[in-house]
């Protein structure tokens, strides 16, 4: 029993079936005038009668897209080769399938000589063969196989339509467990679409366990895949699209697939023809589709997981009240500070009852440094909560982005189109650029959100100098820590204001810290200018800069 199908570009034993019973017609009684390879993995053969011309065999033996086709024209290229040329002048007098295979075999009047046709996808090859089974020629390796024998391989799978109650019954008990998918297609000619056909058809869910089904319903399923054979010899053959792009080619209707697109055509090799070089024309754009794709669902799979753990994280924005609470009572009570104590018993008026409060301090401090301590605490705890909160804010934002891109995918049907995308994704390193564009493409910055400023920070002294060189505009403000090597970072301000807000200055100035060497410091100087006061001495080396009308902040690291 033959395969059915021709998906995702493989040609299976009924379609080659098929076509041979329309090509008998074409080809029986002509003489081969020509034999040449007119792009990698295609072969042509031009065939005359009585030296006038008919037409041509294209042949393709490209894994993904195999095939034979008959055209009524062919152009021969100028850099083309000769293929085989031992055929030339030889009459065909036979083209038949090899049963059960997918091998087209064609004879000659002249000679014993056979030409085998082999379609196994990934091994798809064209053979030249003696009587006694010995290849002559082959389209592809010839030294490899020339002069070894010509062996067709072993095909132990069952066919499933004929299988005897008995017989299920016992590969039943020899998998209780196996679903029906996966025991359907362990048979010869169950693809999976063909498996989703008959189930459809059925009305069987795949995932149902083989010992759940009585023996009338799997007599039933047999006699589904019969009638669906039986069409599969008669019925026009159909192609199926998503968009205007080719997605499957069918011997007859899919049942499952009628709510899709798809045409009808009149015979089969017309049907090839259409698939098979609509095929080509989008197969790039497909395999890119297809990859851009899985890196969205990837990154799309990681933005969920990361929301989730930062929502099941606490903010604790009480803490930052706390603190400020306590700093406010330690500057209104001075006088509750003795020398060398350190701790003060603090009445909290913000409560109506007035509880004292026990509170560590720094005996050596005034009242005021001690207050600001824990001021600055209370501000830490804040920023925390609002960069919490940013944080979640910036997933979510993402994440609609990236489905939303997903979803616009989804429909490109032109390169350019897919270009777009292409370039999108690069820009935002959820595409990794090829090797001979890494360093074209790299980003010499991380990026930062702080409110409604971006902000950048250098990945590497040779980075800064990208950074502030050639990527910040003059209006922009830019930061580096103090008497430290460390990262240069750029507030992005498209706006040119004149002053930053305070909290996204301090927010930049602590990502300077932290990627600096001063990052285990505390209360350390961080210098910031605009950018176009920012220039580079001659010969000095990468990241090496002299700024001018500098300001100073003093912060912590994050």
């Amino acid at each position: 029993m033959p395969f059915i199908l021709f998906k995702n570009m493989h040609l299976h034993y009924f379609t080659l079936e098929r076509q041979v019973n329309y090509l008998r017609s074409k080809i029986l009684n002509l003489t081969i005038a020509e034999s040449y390879s007119q792009r990698k993995n295609e072969w042509i053969i031009g065939l005359t009668a009585q030296g006038q011309g008919r037409g041509f065999l294209q042949l393709s033996s490209d894994a993904q897209n195999p095939y034979i086709l008959w055209m009524e024209s062919n152009h021969r290229n100028k850099a083309s080769a000769d293929v085989m040329e031992e055929l030339i002048s030889s009459q065909i007098a036979a083209i038949v399938l090899l049963p059960g295979e997918r091998i087209i075999q064609i004879g000659f009047k002249e000679t014993p000589h056979r030409l085998l046709l082999q379609f196994f996808t990934a091994r798809t090859n064209f053979f030249l063969v003696n009587d006694q089974g010995q290849i002559l020629n082959a389209f592809k390796g010839q030294r490899k196989f020339a002069g070894t024998i010509f062996e067709i391989p072993a095909n132990s799978q069952e066919d499933f339509e004929n299988l005897l109650p008995d017989e299920i019954a016992k590969k039943n008990q020899e998998k209780p467990e196996i679903n029906l998918t996966s025991f359907l297609k362990q048979f010869s000619y169950m693809t999976r679409p063909v498996v989703q056909e008959i189930l459809f058809r059925c009305n069987l869910a795949g995932n149902l366990p083989l010992h759940q089904l009585s023996e009338t319903t799997i007599t039933e399923m047999q006699q589904t895949a019969k009638t669906f054979f039986d069409a599969c010899r008669t019925q026009p053959p159909r192609i199926y699209f998503q968009r205007e792009i080719p997605e499957r080619f069918a011997l007859g209707e899919l049942q499952h697939l009628q709510n899709e697109s798809s045409e009808e055509f009149d015979n089969i090799n017309r049907a090839l023809r259409f698939f098979n070089f609509q095929v080509l024309k989008y197969r790039g754009l497909i395999q890119r589709k297809t990859q851009f794709s899985n890196t969205l669902h990837k990154k799309i799979k990681s933005l969920q997981f990361n929301l989730k753990n930062v929502e099941a994280r606490p903010a604790n924005p009480g803490k930052a009240e706390y603190f400020q609470k306590i700093g406010q009572l330690i500057a209104s009570q001075p006088h509750l500070i003795k020398p060398g104590e350190t701790s003060i018993e603090l009445v909290d008026y913000y409560d109506p009852k007035m509880p004292t409060l026990n509170v560590d301090i720094k005996p050596e401090l005034p009242a005021q440094e001690n207050a600001e301590i824990y001021f600055r605490k209370a501000r830490k705890f804040s920023e925390k909560a609002d960069q919490h909160k940013q944080q979640q804010e910036n997933l979510r934002k993402q994440l609609k982005q990236y489905s939303e891109l997903l979803e616009t995918l989804e429909g490109v049907d032109h390169p350019k189109k897919l270009d777009k995308i292409e370039q999108q994704l690069k820009a935002q390193h959820v595409l990794q650029h090829k090797a001979h564009e890494a360093e074209k493409f790299r980003c010499p910055y991380k990026t930062y959100q702080h409110k409604n400023f971006q902000i950048w920070v250098g990945r590497s002294a040779r980075d800064n100098d990208e950074l502030t060189f050639k990527h910040a505009n003059k209006s922009d403000v830019w930061l580096h820590v103090q008497s430290a090597s460390g990262s240069h970072v750029v507030i992005r301000n498209p706006r040119r204001l004149e002053q930053i807000p305070k909290e996204t200055l301090e927010y930049a100035a602590r990502l300077a810290v932290t990627n600096s060497t001063a990052k285990h410091a505390s209360y350390v100087p961080v210098l910031y200018t605009f950018v176009k006061h920012v220039r580079k001495p001659r010969k000095s080396p990468p990241g090496t800069v002299l700024p001018a009308q500098t300001k100073t902040i003093f912060v912590d690291p994050l």
